[in-house]
């Protein structure tokens, strides 16, 4: 089942070559028709290797010359060239010399490809491809856009089928209409004869369930189809304020929800107050958590202007309250009171080389060291002068280092320099050495 999508894709994930393949669909053929730049049946005459640019990066893939059988879709020549993956992996789709096949092709003319993620396939299975195909010209004008809700549950256990969502409003917004319909028992809904272009399916859901993202955008294209399904979860939340120490909403703070030990099915959440120094975690999974400021490292943790605080305002976790979250519950916490903001300062420093000569465009990296958090370091990179700067925090420990690299490689660096932070902190002088 397809969840939260409008159509079928293909996933890859590189390191010099593909090492990850994941395909979400299958799409129908009211859907792949339209998206496909071409479709034709072909028969395979040659089968070779090329090298095609991709995410930045050179890959060697087949190239696979078919003699069209049957053109149907922006095809006009004898014969079609396409590339694809090796298989496995790449999601390269395994064509064989003289075989015949059905195939739906991405891409420009003279640059077009596929993958197993498409509807190419062996030409005697595509039946339900030559039925949309040959009816399109009798077809009523006008697309469908389909789908169905569904409950997904924390105690869910595969392969057993995951519950409809009845009387969900399915809300569309799309050229020069506005369409509402509800989902029947089995969370199924359908609304045809809609005009091709762009829409907005949004889905509003009964009392007691959220869902992450409720908006899909799309393209429908004439007589075709789209199907977009959402999955919903009980709306299980917490919802807080935190005040500075002058009691005063604390804005913009990011708030961090950590699972006390590793749980197979809690996970942390990280959200930010708001102006009036509010939060909502929704969708929050059954669990035992700490709640707090930099307990945990979430990107972006660094500059949190506040010192380690867990809730309900201590600074040890041993006297930190653990909050029990059960499926569909909804906490109101009471008023976090953080301690004094940081005091903000600027660390400036130089990167220089053996022999005292500034280092321009080195890389300069900078990671708190206070909380022993996970949280990324921040990189600067210096100036012609060989000079960086960084806003830092008074009273907080911190570590950096640099390097310069070539060809994806570190050619210098320096140790790693470690500093707490005073009213007014000296400059740093990171010194590069050669790497062996």
């Amino acid at each position: 089942m397809k969840f939260l999508l409008a159509s079928a894709l293909c996933l890859t994930a590189f390191a010099t070559q593909a090492i990850a393949c994941q395909c979400v669909g299958p799409q129908r053929p009211c859907e792949a028709y339209g998206d496909a730049s071409a479709v034709f049946v072909g028969t395979v005459t040659f089968i070779t290797s090329t090298k095609v640019k991709e995410y930045g990066s050179e890959f060697t893939k087949r190239l696979v010359r078919l003699h069209v059988d049957r053109a149907i879709k922006n095809v006009d020549t004898a014969d079609v060239e396409v590339t694809t993956g090796w298989g496995d992996a790449d999601c390269g789709f395994p064509f064989r010399l003289g075989g015949q096949y059905m195939v739906y092709a991405h891409g420009e003319k003279g640059k077009l490809s596929t993958s197993i993620c498409t509807r190419t396939g062996v030409f005697a299975n595509a039946s339900s491809d030559l039925e949309y195909i040959e009816g399109l010209s009798k077809a009523a004008p006008g697309g469908t856009i389909s789908g169905q809700v569904i409950l997904r549950r924390a105690d869910y256990e595969y392969p057993n089928p995951l519950p409809p969502v009845k009387d969900a409003k399915i809300l569309l917004k799309g050229p020069g209409k506005q369409l509402e319909q509800k989902t029947d028992a089995e969370g199924m809904y359908s609304i045809s004869g809609l005009s091709p272009g762009k829409y907005k399916v949004t889905v509003e859901l009964p009392d007691g369930l959220s869902i992450y993202n409720p908006e899909i955008e799309l393209e429908l294209f004439d007589r075709g189809c789209r199907e977009v399904y959402f999955a919903a979860e009980p709306d299980t939340r917490i919802t807080g304020k935190v005040l500075d120490a002058q009691a005063m909403p604390a804005a913009d703070v990011l708030m961090e929800l950590v699972p006390t030990h590793r749980q197979e099915k809690a996970f942390p959440d990280y959200v930010r107050t708001d102006k009036e120094g509010r939060f909502v975690m929704k969708l929050v999974k059954p669990g035992r958590y700490y709640l707090g400021v930099r307990i945990a490292g979430s990107a972006g943790s660094t500059y949190v202007p506040y010192p380690q605080t867990y809730y309900p305002g201590v600074k040890d976790r041993s006297q930190a309250t653990v909050l029990t979250i059960n499926e569909g519950q909804q906490i109101r916490l009471d008023e976090l009171v953080l301690p004094p903001r940081f005091v903000e300062r600027t660390l400036n420093g130089a990167v220089v080389d053996a022999d005292g000569k500034p280092v321009a465009n080195a890389v300069v990296w900078l990671k708190e060291r206070q909380y022993n958090d996970s949280d990324m370091p921040y990189r600067r990179d210096t100036d012609s002068e060989g000079r960086f700067s960084y806003p830092v925090y008074e009273g907080v420990k911190y570590e950096l280092s640099a390097y310069v690299e070539s060809g994806g490689q570190h050619v210098k660096k320096s140790g790693t320099f470690e500093i707490v932070i005073t009213s007014n902190p000296e400059p740093v002088k990171l010194v590069l050495k050669q790497v062996q």
